[in-house]
């Protein structure tokens, strides 16, 4: 009666703010993931309008040109080196053209490899488009390249649509010759003075530059953006994929590609292809979407959260801007605090009634004691005393108990005197045994972790234990091989035991796992053997504070230290092998992925794999190294650890 009222009460509580707890953690996911999708579609609608402005900024440029006689347009080697000499100024333009109205074009191009090149189509030529290299003064000199004759730029849309619009505007999306590329261009048409077309400006960028732009966005941990127009065809997208399909286009001669435009509906991208779906089911046309909406779809029972904005210029740009979170990226912490919530629940449902058994005894006992005293009595043996209750009735009946045996207290005193001298002989005994136990368990305690020592004293066994994730840090010395040759041992030895004490205090600060020393070398892991969520955190918190004690340590050995550490986080097996001399290590790719972040950095500088960096790069300041070549794992992209973020 006691018991059952008083779990039920303190367990529905625990269960309701577990649950309260939950609901909030999943209202909080969902304002997060709104408010990254709105700033993500910001980024990318602030960078198209950036981008889009540029071929109508380079159309100033050229009226400029004109309108103080430094281009003679009816010159086309005049209008081709100015053509060419635009280029530098505008860095992220693919071509710059004039069509002129008697189908002569010419250009400059930037090519894949930067060489900007000069192109023209002229009647010499029988329309031919032919390819130059330019001199450093943009003068043609050796032909690459002749295409086939006839060409006729009049009748692509970068010439048409301007015309027909009477201003500058943007044509359809176009395939260069090579077919290797989709190309995106404006033209604005010029007109004499009596009001003859005289030709068409015409400047391209390449779609590249925008999968380039999106792939460089950090949408969550895998969130996705893609880009796409009207017609459903796609413009770019972040997972690099082409938003075309190359196909030889046979008997050409010199040899071209066919290109075909990709529909966002049949990407090869499962995310990209179910977006594009839930999109066409919302609005059954993406003609119909006029502004700015989210919705949700689901890709293998994973949910994802989808934003979608139009984009739109005055010159004829008419875009959808997509961007998809994974509910995932956001929910592993919270489902991570439920299972905790839910343990919390279990082991407060075990205390409850731990605490309701221990109450309920402390009510018996006193009372089973006086029966048992009682019946005692009532045999003959009266060296009885009740222990007198916190409780008051029953402190009560303890007393009127201890007043009829009370003509027994001098023998009773003196048989307590003798129970007294042996307990504390007793105590004193178990003492000395109680010292003798813990002198060798913290000696075990110095060598193993604390929970890894409590398992062999208690079980005499401690199997390898696989951990999911953890955190590896390596550290060694610059130069110390050069210092142990030339300095006595003792020095040598008292050096290391300075700089490796300071370590171990910031192994205990941080919580972290000292593995072992060998020679210069210093290893340190977290996550074990008790799993924790900041155990990146921890480690790169030590290695700022490793280098920053080597900084301020001087002369230790005569001459200034420098450090090099390398860090790492993924699986590894740890636990301690053998039965004699103990130690506790770690084996796995990720210990040797560490080494080499260390062995393979620079003094004075912590490198992380991306696996770290994925883990701190919120809340630190890191540089990226680039890729460099790692034995045994080939090319691995690293980091440089600088520092702490001042707001985190």
């Amino acid at each position: 009666m006691l018991i059952v009222p008083f779990v039920v009460q303190t367990f529905g509580a625990v269960a309701v703010v577990g649950y309260l707890s939950y609901r909030n953690g999943q209202k909080a996911v969902n304002d997060v993931a709104t408010q990254l999708r709105n700033d993500i579609s910001d980024r990318i609608k602030q960078n198209l309008t950036y981008l889009v402005a540029i071929p109508f900024q380079s159309f100033e440029s050229y009226d400029v040109a004109l309108s103080q006689n430094r281009i003679d347009l009816n010159n086309g080697r005049d209008v081709e080196k100015f053509l060419w000499g635009q280029l530098p100024a505008f860095p992220l333009v693919a071509t710059t053209v004039f069509v002129a109205a008697n189908q002569e074009m010419f250009l400059g191009e930037r090519q894949d490899d930067g060489q900007l090149v000069i192109r023209a189509s002229e009647v010499e030529t029988n329309y031919a488009v032919i390819t130059y290299t330019a001199s450093p003064e943009g003068e043609r000199r050796k032909i690459i390249n002749v295409g086939k004759p006839n060409f006729d730029p009049r009748k692509r849309s970068y010439y048409t649509i301007p015309v027909q619009q009477k201003q500058a505007f943007w044509g359809k999306v176009f395939s260069h010759v090579t077919g290797k590329y989709l190309y995106i261009g404006a033209g604005k048409p010029i007109y004499t003075k009596t009001g003859d077309l005289q030709g068409v400006w015409m400047t391209s960028l390449n779609l590249v530059m925008f999968g380039d732009f999106l792939s460089q966005l950090k949408i969550g941990k895998t969130g996705q953006s893609f880009i796409l127009e009207r017609s459903g065809e796609m413009i770019a997208t972040s997972t690099g994929e082409k938003p075309f399909q190359s196909y030889p286009d046979k008997g050409a001669q010199p040899p071209t590609q066919r290109t075909e435009r990709l529909k966002v509906v049949n990407s090869s991208n499962a995310i990209t292809q179910k977006a594009s779906q839930a999109l066409l089911e919302q609005f059954h046309d993406f003609k119909n979407i006029q502004a700015s909406d989210q919705l949700k779809f689901t890709v293998d029972g994973q949910n994802y959260f989808v934003r979608v904005d139009p984009f739109r210029d005055s010159k004829g740009i008419d875009w959808l801007v997509v961007v998809t979170i994974p509910e995932a990226d956001f929910m592993e912490q919270i489902n991570a605090n439920t299972q905790t919530t839910i343990l919390l629940c279990l082991a407060t449902l075990i205390l409850v009634i731990v605490l309701g058994i221990l109450t309920a005894r402390r009510i018996i006992r006193p009372v089973e004691r006086i029966t048992i005293a009682s019946e005692a009595i009532a045999q003959g043996n009266l060296n009885q005393q009740v222990e007198v209750s916190s409780i008051v009735e029953l402190g009560k009946l303890a007393n009127v108990f201890n007043g009829m045996t009370r003509q027994l207290k001098d023998s009773l005193d003196a048989i307590h005197l003798a129970n007294e001298e042996l307990e504390a002989r007793v105590d004193q005994r178990t003492g000395e045994l109680r010292q003798e136990k813990e002198r060798s368990e913290q000696l075990l305690l110095n060598i193993l972790p604390a929970e890894i020592a409590e398992r062999l004293i208690r079980t005499n066994e401690s199997p390898a234990e696989h951990f999911e994730e953890a955190t590896i840090l390596f550290a060694d010395i610059v130069g110390f091989t050069t210092i142990s040759a030339r300095i006595e041992p003792m020095q040598l030895v008292a050096g290391l035991n300075q700089i490796f004490s300071a370590f171990d205090q910031l192994t205990e600060k941080y919580g972290l796992e000292k593995i072992k020393t060998i020679g210069d070398a210093y290893m340190v892991v977290g996550g074990l053997p008790v799993s924790r969520p900041d155990h990146a955190e921890a480690i790169a918190n030590m290695a700022l504070d490793m280098r920053a004690y080597m900084q301020e340590v001087e002369y230790i050995f005569g001459e200034s230290l420098q450090i090099r550490i390398g860090i790492n986080t993924g699986p590894v097996i740890a636990g301690v092998i053998g039965i004699k001399k103990f130690i506790y290590d770690l084996w796995g790719d990720a210990v040797n992925v560490a080494s080499r972040m260390e062995s393979h950095g620079k003094p004075g500088y912590i490198q992380v794999t991306d696996a770290t960096y994925l883990k701190l790069h919120n809340k630190y300041l890191l540089e990226p190294r680039g890729t460099i070549k790692v034995k045994g794992r080939g090319e691995m992209m690293t980091y440089w650890l600088l520092g702490r973020r001042e707001d985190c």
